[in-house]
């Protein structure tokens, strides 16, 4: 870190002196109209530019570069995950329903008034892992929040 600033600062330092010879040998050229003294100017203006380039380009582009962060690498962070009832439709179709009830319990957490999680919840709970009890429990979770469950999810919570 310190050898860093060390050479950033002596970049600067070596710009700066150039850039200020070139200034010098560019009045004196254009007084004395002695076109060496101009050339002698401009490539200590070259060489002042080269020196502290890295410095300027950076600054230059920052915020640019913060704004194309910004978009490709949003910092915000989503206060509750995107509903997707597709991922654990997926995990019922591939028979891996541990995954798909735990998916169905975060929409549930997240989206509460969602239907189609509660209906496959209980779908679940009651035919698969023949847990009656728990299927009520989310029967009455939904009840709660007045939430229209389907006839089927009515008659799977009685039957079991």
């Amino acid at each position: 870190m310190f050898h860093e600033i060390q050479k950033t600062l002596m970049r600067w330092i070596l710009g700066i002196s150039l850039f200020g010879i070139a200034i010098w040998s560019a009045k004196k050229g254009c007084d004395k109209l002695d076109p060496t003294y101009l050339v002698i100017g401009f490539i200590c203006l070259v060489i002042g530019l080269i020196a502290v380039w890295e410095s300027l380009f950076a600054a230059a582009t920052r915020p640019f570069m913060a704004l194309i962060e910004s978009i490709v690498f949003p910092v915000t962070k989503f206060n509750k995950p995107l509903l997707n009832l597709k991922l654990p439709a997926y995990y019922i179709d591939e028979g891996r329903y541990d995954e798909a009830l735990n998916e169905y319990r975060k929409i549930i957490k997240y989206y509460p008034d969602e239907t189609g999680a509660y209906e496959k919840a209980i779908w679940l709970h009651v035919e698969i892992f023949e847990e009656p009890e728990e299927a009520m429990k989310l029967f009455n979770r939904a009840k709660k929040r007045n939430i229209a469950l389907s006839e089927q999810s009515r008659s799977l919570v009685k039957i079991g």
